[in-house]
Protein backbone atom coordinates (compact mmCIF):
# COMPACT_ATOMS: atom_id res chain seq x y z
CA UNK A 1 0.00 0.00 0.00
CA UNK A 2 2.82 2.39 0.86
CA UNK A 3 4.54 1.73 -2.46
CA UNK A 4 1.26 2.26 -4.33
CA UNK A 5 0.71 5.66 -2.69
CA UNK A 6 4.27 6.68 -3.42
CA UNK A 7 3.81 5.75 -7.10
CA UNK A 8 0.61 7.77 -7.13
CA UNK A 9 2.41 10.82 -5.76
CA UNK A 10 5.23 10.42 -8.27
CA UNK A 11 2.64 10.30 -11.04
CA UNK A 12 1.25 13.61 -9.78
CA UNK A 13 4.71 15.15 -9.92
CA UNK A 14 5.25 13.89 -13.47
CA UNK A 15 1.92 15.35 -14.53
CA UNK A 16 3.23 18.82 -13.73
CA UNK A 17 5.30 18.62 -16.91
CA UNK A 18 2.63 16.95 -19.03
CA UNK A 19 0.27 19.91 -19.22
CA UNK A 20 0.61 22.72 -21.72
CA UNK A 21 4.04 23.89 -22.74
CA UNK A 22 3.57 27.26 -21.03
CA UNK A 23 2.64 25.61 -17.74
CA UNK A 24 5.58 23.22 -18.00
CA UNK A 25 7.93 26.16 -18.54
CA UNK A 26 6.35 27.95 -15.59
CA UNK A 27 6.86 24.86 -13.43
CA UNK A 28 10.53 24.66 -14.39
CA UNK A 29 11.02 28.37 -13.66
CA UNK A 30 9.36 28.00 -10.27
CA UNK A 31 11.42 24.93 -9.38
CA UNK A 32 14.68 26.60 -10.39
CA UNK A 33 13.76 29.75 -8.45
CA UNK A 34 12.98 27.84 -5.27
CA UNK A 35 16.01 25.60 -5.73
CA UNK A 36 18.34 28.58 -5.55
CA UNK A 37 16.46 29.87 -2.52
CA UNK A 38 16.60 26.52 -0.71
CA UNK A 39 20.26 25.97 -1.50
CA UNK A 40 21.09 29.46 -0.25
CA UNK A 41 19.24 28.89 3.01
CA UNK A 42 20.94 25.51 3.40
CA UNK A 43 24.37 27.09 3.00
CA UNK A 44 23.48 29.74 5.59
CA UNK A 45 22.33 27.09 8.08
CA UNK A 46 25.41 24.95 7.45
CA UNK A 47 27.67 27.97 8.06
CA UNK A 48 26.65 27.95 11.74
CA UNK A 49 28.96 24.94 12.18
CA UNK A 50 31.72 27.46 12.88
CA UNK A 51 29.84 28.88 15.88
CA UNK A 52 28.17 26.50 18.32
CA UNK A 53 26.65 29.40 20.25
CA UNK A 54 24.99 30.81 17.15
CA UNK A 55 23.77 27.36 16.10
CA UNK A 56 22.13 26.79 19.48
CA UNK A 57 20.12 29.98 18.95
CA UNK A 58 19.28 29.85 15.25
CA UNK A 59 18.61 26.16 14.57
CA UNK A 60 15.97 25.54 17.30
CA UNK A 61 14.12 28.68 16.21
CA UNK A 62 14.37 27.75 12.52
CA UNK A 63 13.29 24.17 13.20
CA UNK A 64 10.29 25.31 15.23
CA UNK A 65 9.35 27.73 12.45
CA UNK A 66 9.61 24.86 9.98
CA UNK A 67 7.13 22.75 11.95
CA UNK A 68 4.71 25.67 12.15
CA UNK A 69 5.00 26.31 8.41
CA UNK A 70 4.46 22.65 7.59
CA UNK A 71 1.31 22.74 9.72
CA UNK A 72 -0.11 26.02 8.43
CA UNK A 73 0.93 26.42 4.80
CA UNK A 74 -0.86 23.33 3.44
CA UNK A 75 -4.13 24.92 4.58
CA UNK A 76 -3.54 28.28 2.92
CA UNK A 77 -1.03 27.77 0.14
CA UNK A 78 -0.76 24.27 -1.22
CA UNK A 79 -4.09 22.94 0.00
CA UNK A 80 -4.76 19.32 0.87
CA UNK A 81 -3.82 16.96 -1.93
CA UNK A 82 -7.22 15.80 -3.23
CA UNK A 83 -5.80 12.58 -4.66
CA UNK A 84 -4.46 11.58 -1.23
CA UNK A 85 -7.58 12.67 0.68
CA UNK A 86 -8.26 9.99 3.34
CA UNK A 87 -12.00 10.05 2.62
CA UNK A 88 -11.34 8.80 -0.92
CA UNK A 89 -10.07 5.50 0.49
CA UNK A 90 -13.27 4.75 2.38
CA UNK A 91 -14.51 2.30 -0.26
CA UNK A 92 -11.31 0.25 -0.15
CA UNK A 93 -10.47 -2.35 2.47
CA UNK A 94 -7.20 -0.76 3.52
CA UNK A 95 -6.13 -1.11 7.17
CA UNK A 96 -6.07 2.38 8.60
CA UNK A 97 -2.60 1.89 10.09
CA UNK A 98 -1.14 1.01 6.71
CA UNK A 99 -2.98 3.92 5.15
CA UNK A 100 -1.69 6.32 7.83
CA UNK A 101 1.90 5.29 7.21
CA UNK A 102 1.43 5.35 3.44
CA UNK A 103 -0.03 8.86 3.37
CA UNK A 104 2.82 10.22 5.50
CA UNK A 105 5.44 8.57 3.28
CA UNK A 106 3.63 9.87 0.20
CA UNK A 107 3.65 13.35 1.72
CA UNK A 108 7.45 13.07 1.85
CA UNK A 109 7.46 12.70 -1.94
CA UNK A 110 6.97 16.24 -3.13
CA UNK A 111 8.76 19.49 -3.78
CA UNK A 112 8.18 20.94 -0.26
CA UNK A 113 9.45 17.70 1.28
CA UNK A 114 12.51 17.63 -0.94
CA UNK A 115 13.26 21.23 0.04
CA UNK A 116 12.87 20.35 3.73
CA UNK A 117 15.25 17.43 3.33
CA UNK A 118 17.87 19.65 1.73
CA UNK A 119 17.51 22.15 4.57
CA UNK A 120 17.75 19.28 7.05
CA UNK A 121 21.11 18.30 5.55
CA UNK A 122 22.37 21.78 6.40
CA UNK A 123 21.14 21.30 9.97
CA UNK A 124 23.02 17.99 10.25
CA UNK A 125 26.19 19.59 8.91
CA UNK A 126 25.89 22.49 11.34
CA UNK A 127 25.63 20.07 14.29
CA UNK A 128 28.52 17.87 13.10
CA UNK A 129 30.82 19.11 15.84
CA UNK A 130 31.60 15.59 17.13
CA UNK A 131 30.79 12.03 16.13
CA UNK A 132 28.12 11.84 18.84
CA UNK A 133 26.46 15.12 17.88
CA UNK A 134 26.46 14.07 14.20
CA UNK A 135 24.71 10.77 14.96
CA UNK A 136 22.17 12.48 17.20
CA UNK A 137 21.63 15.14 14.53
CA UNK A 138 20.83 12.49 11.93
CA UNK A 139 18.24 10.87 14.18
CA UNK A 140 16.73 14.03 15.64
CA UNK A 141 16.47 15.80 12.27
CA UNK A 142 14.62 12.81 10.82
CA UNK A 143 12.32 12.80 13.85
CA UNK A 144 11.71 16.54 13.50
CA UNK A 145 10.86 16.28 9.80
CA UNK A 146 8.52 13.32 10.35
CA UNK A 147 6.85 15.22 13.19
CA UNK A 148 6.28 18.22 10.92
CA UNK A 149 4.80 16.14 8.10
CA UNK A 150 2.63 13.99 10.39
CA UNK A 151 1.34 17.04 12.22
CA UNK A 152 0.50 18.61 8.87
CA UNK A 153 -1.53 15.58 7.82
CA UNK A 154 -3.28 15.43 11.18
CA UNK A 155 -4.30 19.10 11.18
CA UNK A 156 -5.45 18.90 7.54
CA UNK A 157 -7.58 15.87 8.41
CA UNK A 158 -9.10 17.64 11.41
CA UNK A 159 -10.08 20.65 9.33
CA UNK A 160 -11.26 18.74 6.27
CA UNK A 161 -14.91 19.02 7.23
CA UNK A 162 -14.54 22.68 8.10
CA UNK A 163 -12.85 23.43 4.77
CA UNK A 164 -15.60 21.64 2.86
CA UNK A 165 -18.21 24.22 3.91
CA UNK A 166 -18.47 27.84 2.80
CA UNK A 167 -18.50 29.17 6.35
CA UNK A 168 -15.47 27.10 7.27
CA UNK A 169 -13.55 28.39 4.29
CA UNK A 170 -14.43 31.96 5.24
CA UNK A 171 -13.10 31.36 8.76
CA UNK A 172 -9.89 29.90 7.34
CA UNK A 173 -9.60 32.89 5.00
CA UNK A 174 -9.84 35.32 7.90
CA UNK A 175 -7.25 33.31 9.84
CA UNK A 176 -4.99 33.39 6.81
CA UNK A 177 -5.30 37.16 6.56
CA UNK A 178 -4.35 37.49 10.22
CA UNK A 179 -1.30 35.26 9.71
CA UNK A 180 -0.20 37.23 6.67
CA UNK A 181 -0.71 40.45 8.60
CA UNK A 182 1.75 39.22 11.22
CA UNK A 183 4.52 38.71 8.69
CA UNK A 184 5.60 42.35 8.45
CA UNK A 185 5.86 42.92 12.24
CA UNK A 186 7.81 39.67 12.56
CA UNK A 187 10.26 40.74 9.87
CA UNK A 188 10.67 44.11 11.54
CA UNK A 189 11.39 42.53 14.91
CA UNK A 190 14.02 40.26 13.37
CA UNK A 191 15.58 43.17 11.50
CA UNK A 192 15.81 45.20 14.70
CA UNK A 193 17.96 42.51 16.23
CA UNK A 194 20.71 43.64 13.90
CA UNK A 195 23.56 41.44 12.76
CA UNK A 196 24.19 39.91 16.17
CA UNK A 197 22.12 37.58 18.28
CA UNK A 198 20.31 39.75 20.75
CA UNK A 199 19.12 38.79 24.22
CA UNK A 200 15.57 38.37 22.92
CA UNK A 201 16.70 35.75 20.40
CA UNK A 202 18.69 33.85 23.02
CA UNK A 203 15.78 33.87 25.45
CA UNK A 204 13.38 32.73 22.74
CA UNK A 205 15.75 29.93 21.70
CA UNK A 206 16.02 28.66 25.29
CA UNK A 207 12.24 28.58 25.63
CA UNK A 208 11.70 26.92 22.25
CA UNK A 209 14.42 24.34 22.94
CA UNK A 210 12.37 23.00 25.86
CA UNK A 211 9.08 23.14 23.96
CA UNK A 212 7.64 20.40 21.73
CA UNK A 213 8.58 22.49 18.69
CA UNK A 214 12.28 22.54 19.58
CA UNK A 215 13.11 19.23 21.26
CA UNK A 216 14.37 17.52 18.12
CA UNK A 217 16.32 20.53 16.85
CA UNK A 218 18.11 21.37 20.12
CA UNK A 219 19.18 17.85 21.15
CA UNK A 220 22.34 17.69 18.95
CA UNK A 221 23.52 21.00 20.37
CA UNK A 222 23.47 19.59 23.89
CA UNK A 223 25.63 16.65 22.78
CA UNK A 224 28.03 18.94 20.92
CA UNK A 225 28.33 21.12 24.02
CA UNK A 226 29.21 18.17 26.25
CA UNK A 227 25.79 17.55 27.84
CA UNK A 228 24.77 14.16 26.42
CA UNK A 229 22.21 13.46 29.15
CA UNK A 230 20.27 16.63 28.36
CA UNK A 231 20.45 15.85 24.66
CA UNK A 232 19.17 12.31 25.28
CA UNK A 233 16.23 13.66 27.29
CA UNK A 234 15.28 16.09 24.52
CA UNK A 235 15.62 13.39 21.85
CA UNK A 236 13.46 11.00 23.88
CA UNK A 237 10.81 13.71 24.27
CA UNK A 238 10.91 14.34 20.52
CA UNK A 239 10.37 10.63 19.81
CA UNK A 240 7.45 10.53 22.27
CA UNK A 241 5.96 13.59 20.55
CA UNK A 242 6.24 11.90 17.14
CA UNK A 243 4.54 8.79 18.52
CA UNK A 244 1.73 10.87 20.04
CA UNK A 245 1.12 12.84 16.83
CA UNK A 246 1.20 9.61 14.81
CA UNK A 247 -1.42 8.09 17.13
CA UNK A 248 -3.64 11.16 16.78
CA UNK A 249 -3.24 11.11 13.00
CA UNK A 250 -4.10 7.39 12.86
CA UNK A 251 -7.20 7.93 14.99
CA UNK A 252 -8.51 10.78 12.85
CA UNK A 253 -7.74 8.80 9.70
CA UNK A 254 -9.65 5.79 11.00
CA UNK A 255 -12.68 7.98 11.72
CA UNK A 256 -12.62 9.48 8.23
CA UNK A 257 -12.21 6.12 6.49
CA UNK A 258 -14.94 4.41 8.49
CA UNK A 259 -17.30 7.42 8.37
CA UNK A 260 -16.48 9.40 5.21
CA UNK A 261 -17.77 12.91 5.13
CA UNK A 262 -20.55 13.96 2.79
CA UNK A 263 -19.76 17.22 1.08
CA UNK A 264 -22.86 19.20 0.25
CA UNK A 265 -23.52 22.42 -1.54
CA UNK A 266 -26.44 23.43 0.62
CA UNK A 267 -24.64 26.56 1.66
CA UNK A 268 -24.68 27.96 -1.84
CA UNK A 269 -27.44 30.41 -2.49
CA UNK A 270 -29.13 31.42 -5.67
CA UNK A 271 -29.93 34.95 -6.47
CA UNK A 272 -33.32 36.24 -7.45
CA UNK A 273 -33.96 35.97 -11.16
CA UNK A 274 -35.12 39.57 -11.53
CA UNK A 275 -32.09 41.09 -9.81
CA UNK A 276 -29.32 41.69 -12.33
CA UNK A 277 -27.20 43.56 -9.79
CA UNK A 278 -24.40 45.66 -11.23
CA UNK A 279 -25.30 44.68 -14.78
CA UNK A 280 -28.09 47.28 -14.75
CA UNK A 281 -26.02 49.91 -12.94
CA UNK A 282 -23.09 50.12 -15.33
CA UNK A 283 -23.16 51.27 -18.98
CA UNK A 284 -25.14 49.04 -21.34
CA UNK A 285 -22.19 47.89 -23.42
CA UNK A 286 -19.94 44.84 -23.69
CA UNK A 287 -17.20 46.66 -21.76
CA UNK A 288 -19.68 47.63 -19.04
CA UNK A 289 -20.99 44.06 -18.82
CA UNK A 290 -17.49 42.64 -18.36
CA UNK A 291 -16.70 45.29 -15.74
CA UNK A 292 -19.96 44.53 -13.90
CA UNK A 293 -19.13 40.85 -13.89
CA UNK A 294 -15.68 41.45 -12.39
CA UNK A 295 -17.13 43.74 -9.74
CA UNK A 296 -19.68 41.04 -8.93
CA UNK A 297 -16.79 38.64 -8.39
CA UNK A 298 -15.29 41.13 -5.95
CA UNK A 299 -18.55 41.13 -3.99
CA UNK A 300 -19.29 37.40 -3.92
CA UNK A 301 -16.20 35.31 -4.70
CA UNK A 302 -13.95 34.59 -1.66
CA UNK A 303 -10.96 34.21 -3.98
CA UNK A 304 -11.31 37.83 -5.10
CA UNK A 305 -12.37 39.04 -1.66
CA UNK A 306 -9.20 37.69 -0.10
CA UNK A 307 -6.98 39.49 -2.60
CA UNK A 308 -8.98 42.70 -2.38
CA UNK A 309 -8.83 42.62 1.43
CA UNK A 310 -5.06 42.17 1.49
CA UNK A 311 -4.19 44.69 -1.23
CA UNK A 312 -4.96 47.84 0.83
CA UNK A 313 -3.43 46.29 3.97
CA UNK A 314 0.02 45.32 2.69
CA UNK A 315 1.25 48.89 1.98
CA UNK A 316 0.43 49.84 5.57
CA UNK A 317 3.25 47.55 6.68
CA UNK A 318 5.67 50.19 5.34
CA UNK A 319 4.72 52.36 8.31
CA UNK A 320 6.19 49.82 10.74
CA UNK A 321 9.89 50.39 9.95
CA UNK A 322 9.27 54.15 9.92
CA UNK A 323 7.96 54.15 13.49
CA UNK A 324 10.26 51.42 14.85
CA UNK A 325 13.57 52.30 13.18
CA UNK A 326 15.37 55.37 11.88
CA UNK A 327 14.42 54.65 8.26
CA UNK A 328 12.38 57.51 6.78
CA UNK A 329 11.85 56.40 3.17
CA UNK A 330 9.49 53.34 3.40
CA UNK A 331 6.22 55.32 3.71
CA UNK A 332 7.01 57.05 0.40
CA UNK A 333 6.47 53.67 -1.27
CA UNK A 334 2.92 53.19 0.06
CA UNK A 335 1.23 54.65 -3.02
CA UNK A 336 3.58 53.03 -5.57
CA UNK A 337 3.30 49.63 -3.84
CA UNK A 338 -0.50 49.81 -3.86
CA UNK A 339 -0.48 50.78 -7.55
CA UNK A 340 1.87 47.89 -8.29
CA UNK A 341 -0.37 45.38 -6.47
CA UNK A 342 -3.53 46.60 -8.20
CA UNK A 343 -1.91 46.68 -11.63
CA UNK A 344 -0.52 43.14 -11.37
CA UNK A 345 -3.62 41.68 -9.72
CA UNK A 346 -5.21 40.76 -13.05
CA UNK A 347 -2.27 38.86 -14.55
CA UNK A 348 -4.26 35.60 -14.23
CA UNK A 349 -7.81 36.98 -14.29
CA UNK A 350 -9.01 34.70 -17.10
CA UNK A 351 -8.22 31.55 -15.10
CA UNK A 352 -10.55 32.68 -12.31
CA UNK A 353 -13.41 32.63 -14.82
CA UNK A 354 -12.86 28.90 -15.30
CA UNK A 355 -15.50 27.43 -17.64
CA UNK A 356 -17.54 30.64 -17.44
CA UNK A 357 -15.24 32.13 -20.08
CA UNK A 358 -17.44 30.36 -22.64
CA UNK A 359 -19.98 33.16 -22.11
CA UNK A 360 -17.48 35.61 -23.60
CA UNK A 361 -16.64 33.26 -26.46
CA UNK A 362 -20.19 32.35 -27.55
CA UNK A 363 -21.36 35.96 -27.14
CA UNK A 364 -18.65 37.11 -29.53
CA UNK A 365 -17.13 39.50 -27.00
CA UNK A 366 -14.23 41.25 -28.66
CA UNK A 367 -10.79 41.22 -27.14
CA UNK A 368 -10.86 44.99 -26.75
CA UNK A 369 -14.10 44.89 -24.74
CA UNK A 370 -12.84 42.00 -22.62
CA UNK A 371 -9.50 43.62 -21.83
CA UNK A 372 -10.97 47.07 -21.13
CA UNK A 373 -13.82 45.67 -19.05
CA UNK A 374 -11.48 43.71 -16.82
CA UNK A 375 -9.28 46.78 -16.29
CA UNK A 376 -12.13 49.11 -15.30
CA UNK A 377 -12.54 47.86 -11.67
CA UNK A 378 -8.76 48.00 -11.10
CA UNK A 379 -8.57 51.55 -12.44
CA UNK A 380 -11.51 52.67 -10.28
CA UNK A 381 -9.93 51.15 -7.16
CA UNK A 382 -6.59 52.74 -7.98
CA UNK A 383 -8.11 56.18 -8.55
CA UNK A 384 -9.81 55.90 -5.17
CA UNK A 385 -6.92 54.60 -3.03
CA UNK A 386 -3.56 55.31 -4.67
CA UNK A 387 -3.68 59.14 -4.29
CA UNK A 388 -4.71 58.76 -0.64
CA UNK A 389 -1.89 56.32 0.15
CA UNK A 390 0.62 58.46 -1.74
CA UNK A 391 -0.31 61.62 0.15
CA UNK A 392 -0.34 59.79 3.49
CA UNK A 393 3.14 58.44 2.83
CA UNK A 394 4.45 61.87 1.87
CA UNK A 395 2.76 63.50 4.87
CA UNK A 396 4.24 60.97 7.32
CA UNK A 397 7.76 61.56 6.06
CA UNK A 398 7.28 65.30 5.65
CA UNK A 399 8.91 65.21 2.18
CA UNK A 400 6.20 67.12 0.30
CA UNK A 401 8.63 68.01 -2.48
CA UNK A 402 8.68 64.33 -3.46
CA UNK A 403 4.90 64.11 -3.90
CA UNK A 404 5.03 64.60 -7.72
CA UNK A 405 7.67 61.87 -8.06
CA UNK A 406 5.64 59.47 -5.89
CA UNK A 407 2.53 60.11 -7.98
CA UNK A 408 4.50 59.59 -11.20
CA UNK A 409 5.94 56.28 -9.98
CA UNK A 410 2.45 55.16 -8.93
CA UNK A 411 1.02 56.02 -12.34
CA UNK A 412 3.82 54.18 -14.12
CA UNK A 413 3.53 51.04 -11.99
CA UNK A 414 -0.26 50.99 -12.35
CA UNK A 415 -0.19 51.42 -16.14
CA UNK A 416 2.61 48.94 -16.77
CA UNK A 417 1.00 46.46 -14.38
CA UNK A 418 -2.27 46.69 -16.28
CA UNK A 419 -0.37 46.21 -19.54
CA UNK A 420 1.45 43.12 -18.31
CA UNK A 421 -1.80 41.71 -16.88
CA UNK A 422 -3.69 42.29 -20.14
CA UNK A 423 -1.14 40.19 -22.02
CA UNK A 424 -0.19 37.55 -19.45
CA UNK A 425 -3.76 36.59 -18.56
CA UNK A 426 -4.30 35.34 -22.13
CA UNK A 427 -0.77 34.11 -22.83
CA UNK A 428 0.15 32.31 -19.59
CA UNK A 429 -2.95 31.36 -17.56
CA UNK A 430 -2.14 28.94 -14.74
CA UNK A 431 -4.37 26.78 -12.51
CA UNK A 432 -6.16 28.47 -9.62
CA UNK A 433 -8.66 27.26 -7.00
CA UNK A 434 -11.99 26.30 -8.50
CA UNK A 435 -15.02 28.57 -7.86
CA UNK A 436 -16.29 27.86 -4.37
CA UNK A 437 -12.98 26.35 -3.23
CA UNK A 438 -10.72 27.68 -0.50
CA UNK A 439 -9.01 30.88 -1.70
CA UNK A 440 -5.76 29.65 -0.13
CA UNK A 441 -5.80 26.33 -1.94
CA UNK A 442 -3.73 25.56 -5.02
CA UNK A 443 -4.28 22.71 -7.50
CA UNK A 444 -1.66 19.94 -7.16
CA UNK A 445 1.59 20.89 -8.87
CA UNK A 446 0.56 24.50 -9.53
CA UNK A 447 2.47 26.23 -6.72
CA UNK A 448 5.70 26.53 -8.72
CA UNK A 449 3.85 27.66 -11.83
CA UNK A 450 2.03 30.33 -9.86
CA UNK A 451 5.22 31.68 -8.30
CA UNK A 452 6.98 31.71 -11.66
CA UNK A 453 4.13 33.60 -13.35
CA UNK A 454 3.83 36.07 -10.49
CA UNK A 455 7.56 36.70 -10.57
CA UNK A 456 7.42 37.22 -14.34
CA UNK A 457 4.57 39.73 -13.97
CA UNK A 458 6.42 41.60 -11.23
CA UNK A 459 9.72 41.75 -13.09
CA UNK A 460 8.00 42.85 -16.30
CA UNK A 461 6.16 45.64 -14.51
CA UNK A 462 9.31 46.92 -12.83
CA UNK A 463 11.35 46.79 -16.04
CA UNK A 464 8.75 48.74 -18.00
CA UNK A 465 8.68 51.34 -15.23
CA UNK A 466 12.45 51.50 -14.82
CA UNK A 467 12.92 54.95 -16.47
CA UNK A 468 10.49 56.48 -13.99
CA UNK A 469 12.10 54.61 -11.09
CA UNK A 470 15.50 56.00 -12.03
CA UNK A 471 14.09 59.52 -12.12
CA UNK A 472 12.51 58.95 -8.71
CA UNK A 473 15.89 57.88 -7.32
CA UNK A 474 17.40 61.10 -8.64
CA UNK A 475 14.57 63.05 -7.02
CA UNK A 476 15.28 61.33 -3.70
CA UNK A 477 18.88 62.45 -4.08
CA UNK A 478 17.74 66.07 -4.26
CA UNK A 479 17.27 66.75 -7.98
CA UNK A 480 14.33 69.11 -8.39
CA UNK A 481 14.02 68.62 -12.16
CA UNK A 482 13.87 64.84 -11.67
CA UNK A 483 10.92 65.28 -9.28
CA UNK A 484 8.69 66.81 -11.94
CA UNK A 485 10.32 64.69 -14.63
CA UNK A 486 9.23 61.55 -12.79
CA UNK A 487 5.68 62.90 -12.56
CA UNK A 488 5.42 63.71 -16.28
CA UNK A 489 7.28 60.66 -17.56
CA UNK A 490 5.38 58.43 -15.13
CA UNK A 491 2.03 59.60 -16.43
CA UNK A 492 3.13 59.20 -20.07
CA UNK A 493 4.68 55.76 -19.50
CA UNK A 494 1.67 54.54 -17.50
CA UNK A 495 -0.94 55.65 -20.03
CA UNK A 496 1.09 54.51 -23.05
CA UNK A 497 1.82 51.12 -21.51
CA UNK A 498 -1.80 50.54 -20.48
CA UNK A 499 -3.13 51.44 -23.95
CA UNK A 500 -0.49 49.41 -25.78
CA UNK A 501 -0.81 46.40 -23.48
CA UNK A 502 -4.60 46.42 -23.74
CA UNK A 503 -4.46 46.49 -27.55
CA UNK A 504 -1.86 43.73 -27.68
CA UNK A 505 -3.80 41.58 -25.21
CA UNK A 506 -7.00 42.18 -27.21
CA UNK A 507 -5.39 40.97 -30.44
CA UNK A 508 -4.03 37.86 -28.72
CA UNK A 509 -7.44 37.19 -27.15
CA UNK A 510 -9.24 37.50 -30.50
CA UNK A 511 -6.79 35.08 -32.07
CA UNK A 512 -6.81 32.35 -29.42
CA UNK A 513 -10.05 32.68 -27.41
CA UNK A 514 -11.30 29.13 -28.20
CA UNK A 515 -7.86 27.70 -27.48
CA UNK A 516 -7.79 29.65 -24.22
CA UNK A 517 -11.15 28.21 -23.17
CA UNK A 518 -9.93 24.71 -24.01
CA UNK A 519 -6.79 25.16 -21.88
CA UNK A 520 -8.87 26.37 -18.95
CA UNK A 521 -11.05 23.26 -19.16
CA UNK A 522 -7.94 21.05 -19.11
CA UNK A 523 -6.45 22.77 -16.08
Amino acid sequence: MVAHLVRLKLALLRNIFRRSRAQAIGAVVGIVYFSFLVVGLTVIIASFRSSLEAARVVIPLAGAAGIVLWTVLPLFSFGSDPTLDPGRFATYSVPHRDLAVGLVVAALVGLPSFASMVLASGVVFAWSQTVGSTLVALVSTAVGLLTAVTTSRWVCALLTNALSSRRGRDVVAVLGLVLFGLVAPAITIVANLGGGLGPAARSAARVVAWSPLGWAWAAPGDVAEGRPLTGAVRLALAVVLLAAVSALWSRVLRTQVENPRAVSRTDSATSAGDDLGLLVRLPDSPTGAVAARVLTYWRRDPRYQTAMAMTPVLPLALLIPFFTTDQTWPPLLMGPLLAFLIGCSGHNAVSYDSDALWLHVVAGTSGADDRRGRAVPDVLLALLLVPVYTLVGVAVTGRWTLAPAAIGVSAALLGTGLAVSAVMSVVLPYPVPEPGASPFGTPPGAAGIAMGAQSLASVGTVLLSSPVLLLALSAWGGSSWATWGAAVVGAVVGIAAAVTGTRLGARIYDRRAPELLSSLRRT
